[in-house]
């Protein structure tokens, strides 16, 4: 797992640690550094694993792209300093560097010392999903495509309908992810049955077109343990779909991997965002190190139940939240820290409290 992370000259960040937790949670109103901290992260595993590349920075890749070396630069920085990224990973320093120059889509490491081979940003089970992803649609990408060893899954969530269909029968590595409700330890069933705690009662059916590369979806539903007519996606609920990605690659997931998500609440009813915070903090809390990035104050309320209710522990919960004062370059940081009941010891201005700012306004 990885422990903490030092950004020094990147972006909006001009020298800053982040301490990282089994899961860590990013907040802050938009434009404040959570995704330029997520793609610190996706920018060593993109750099480190492209096979022409042993030391460069590769700012355009399959994972991200980010421009040139004065998009990523800190805009307060001097021109001749370089950019470090400290990785703190079981007990281990990785050190990378890299000076700027300007123009360049690939600058050469000044100085570097190596992840280890078994570190969880070089793995091959290993997800991410931006927050734009592929909506309902009535046939997928099977996942053969360039980039796949980046991200199985597909940045967008491409390659979901693929992945569930080649595992379908595939066990879930952590037993204590099977759904309450559904014995089979199954992916297809888990995946079905953690879909009814954000809405109905879901069947998922597949069906593969090889000599098209594409994967059909449709979904059912249990009406009094009955199931109904097969739909398309884009006659069903948009949630459902959107949210399908979060769930297979949490349940493909072994432990000691990494998934990165943003925004998983997106698309989801309150109540189903509140299902969804429960559920990523058991996926943590069963060894996959879950990094996300959210706007709802639901899914945070979902992780503060389950740390009620001893679904993970409070010393594996990260929250930070990403601020900037007026007029300032430079992003900080306050890392609110939450107890065994669910509560958090501070509150600061923006985390999360504008439903009270508009509550006292109406009254």
């Amino acid at each position: 797992m990885i422990e903490q992370i030092k950004i020094k000259n990147f972006k909006c960040f001009e020298d800053v640690v982040i301490p990282l937790k089994p899961l860590t949670v990013l907040s802050g109103v938009n434009g404040m550094g959570k995704s330029s901290f997520l793609q610190s992260l996706l920018l060593l595993r993109q750099s480190l694993k492209y096979p022409t590349q042993t030391s460069s920075a590769l700012f355009n890749g399959p994972l991200i792209e980010l421009g040139y070396a004065d998009d990523v630069l800190y805009e307060g920085a001097q021109k001749e300093e370089i950019i470090t990224l400290d990785v703190t990973e079981h007990g281990e320093q990785f050190h990378w560097s890299f000076q700027y120059k300007k123009g360049k889509q690939e600058l050469e490491c000044r100085e570097n010392i190596f992840l280890a081979a078994n570190s969880s940003l070089l793995k091959d089970d290993f997800y991410y999903l931006k927050a734009e992803r592929i909506g309902p649609r009535n046939a997928f990408q099977s996942s053969f495509k360039e980039g796949k060893n980046y991200n199985s899954i597909g940045n967008s969530g491409e390659y979901c309908a693929s992945l569930l269909a080649a595992h379908e029968r595939q066990p879930i590595a952590s037993r204590s992810l099977l759904h309450p409700d559904e014995p089979l330890n199954e992916l297809r069933a888990q995946v079905e049955a953690w879909l009814s705690e954000i809405g109905q009662t879901p069947r998922i059916h597949l069906n593969e077109h090889q000599s098209m590369d594409l994967v059909n979806l449709q979904y059912s539903f249990l009406r009094d343990s009955v199931p109904s007519n097969k739909y398309r996606p884009t006659n069903v609920g948009f949630g459902l779909t959107y949210s399908l990605p979060v769930f297979v690659s949490s349940l493909l997931a072994k432990p000691d991997s990494m998934v990165f998500i943003e925004n998983p609440e997106a698309h989801l009813h309150p109540k189903g965002q509140v299902a969804m915070g429960k559920f990523l903090a058991m996926v943590a809390a069963s060894g996959v190190q879950v990094i996300i990035e959210t706007h709802s104050d639901h899914l945070l309320n979902g992780i503060r139940i389950a740390t009620k209710r001893r679904d993970i522990k409070p010393g594996d919960v990260a929250f930070h939240f990403f601020q900037r004062n007026i007029g300032a370059q430079s992003t900080s940081i306050i890392s609110p820290k939450i107890n065994a009941d669910g509560r958090l010891d501070c509150w600061p201005e923006g985390f999360f409290d504008e439903w009270e700012k508009g509550l006292a306004e109406l009254l």
